[in-house]
């Protein structure tokens, strides 16, 4: 019995030493597998993912916005005395005319009936030379007596007939002719002034009159614009200067209504913005969907830029430097930047196939260790 149990102890004390075994094999084993990829995953190095931007001609447009104003503008300014006619009543924003058309009316009874009175005086004075005329100049008499038959005191005076010699202009001068013919040409002129007439197609963007008002000389009546063609002013950097001429076109768009219009440069600002170094440009435009006040979007042409790269801005620092990879390491090295449009600009400054670093790591710094990624 003795001799059994040792034996049934002994296979037990074996199976326990070979299970140990196993257990101090695995222990060992299987944490050398694990371990690994940790070892690796600790390395020093950082795992990066890189571009490999292309040298190439890049076309480049340059973007900015402005507000439209109208090409033409009338300043309504009331050049007589008088009441307003009922056509104030219509004078409203937003009412439009024809070139032509009466804008306003002032009353012009009693003045149009002074300038009646004038012209009958000038008739008068006219005629009682005439006896004196046929003696003194009788060349001319006859041309002087068909003149004064053809004056109605309800149209505009005709055009003096012309005087022949020094002699004539002496003569009628000192007869009061042609004081009283030019004050009545000036009286006709002022009378025009009653009636505000629609200089071109347009509409009204302010309106101050109101029917029965009295006015005076330099009373303001509201402002009148053309709605046939806008000026768009737009903001460059001054470095661009050069990019843009009178003559160049844009494609103009709105973030409010849909559609897209052309422009072209008509001038460029001769001053500078000391505040931001920019000049204006200015571009006309036209459309029937356009109204004054609208702003928008100019995305002007440059002149191609040959031997360039186009990279993510973000890539930049604050003095125009990139992150390179070479020998796995990273290096600063300094671009030119030709242009920024959006999100990318557009630099030179790399040769061709530079691994240029596209992972954003806010530690980097110069000689940092890093692996390309090649997964990417």
């Amino acid at each position: 019995m003795k001799t059994s149990f040792t034996k049934t102890r002994i296979i037990s004390l074996s199976a326990a030493a070979v299970l140990l075994a196993f257990a101090v094999i695995f222990t060992i084993v299987l944490p050398k597998k694990n371990l690994k990829p940790e070892l690796e995953s600790g390395s020093s190095a950082t795992l990066v993912k890189v571009i490999y931007p292309e040298i190439s001609t890049i076309e480049s447009t340059f973007s900015t916005t402005g507000k439209l104003k109208a090409l033409k503008r009338f300043q309504l300014v009331s050049q007589v005395d008088g009441q307003l006619e009922t056509s104030a009543q219509l004078f409203r924003n937003g009412k439009t005319y024809q070139k032509g058309e009466i804008l306003l009316e002032i009353n012009q009874n009693e003045y149009k009936m002074t300038l009646l009175a004038q012209k009958s005086e000038f008739i008068t004075l006219l005629t009682s030379i005439l006896p004196d005329l046929k003696a003194d100049y009788p060349d001319s008499y006859a041309e002087w007596r068909s003149y004064a038959s053809t004056i109605n005191v309800k149209n505009d005076l005709p055009n003096l007939p012309d005087l022949k010699n020094e002699q004539e202009l002496f003569y009628f001068s000192g007869k009061g002719i042609m004081k009283s013919y030019y004050a009545i040409r000036s009286g006709e002129e002022r009378l025009k002034k009653y009636s505000i007439i629609a200089p071109y197609n347009g509409v009204v963007t302010l309106s101050k009159a109101e029917a029965g008002t009295a006015v005076r000389p330099g009373s303001p009546l509201g402002e009148y614009i053309s709605n046939e063609g806008y000026e768009l002013e737009v903001t460059v950097p001054l470095n661009l200067k050069e990019q843009f001429k009178p003559g160049n076109k844009a494609n103009l768009t709105s973030a409010d209504i849909k559609g897209s219009w052309i422009g072209k440069i008509t001038r460029v600002g001769g001053s500078i913005d000391e505040s931001t170094q920019s000049i204006k440009v200015y571009l006309e435009v036209a459309g029937s969907e356009l109204k004054e006040g609208m702003y928008l979007t100019a995305e002007l042409m440059q002149q191609p830029f040959e031997n360039a790269m186009s990279i993510p801005r973000k890539l930049l620092d604050q003095e125009n430097k990139v992150f390179i990879i070479k020998d796995e390491k990273l290096h600063l090295q300094q671009v030119t930047i030709l242009s920024k449009q959006g999100d990318y600009a557009i630099i030179s400054g790399l040769p061709a196939q530079t691994a240029l670093l596209s992972t954003v790591i806010k530690s980097a710094h110069e000689g940092m260790d890093v692996k390309i990624d090649n997964r990417q």
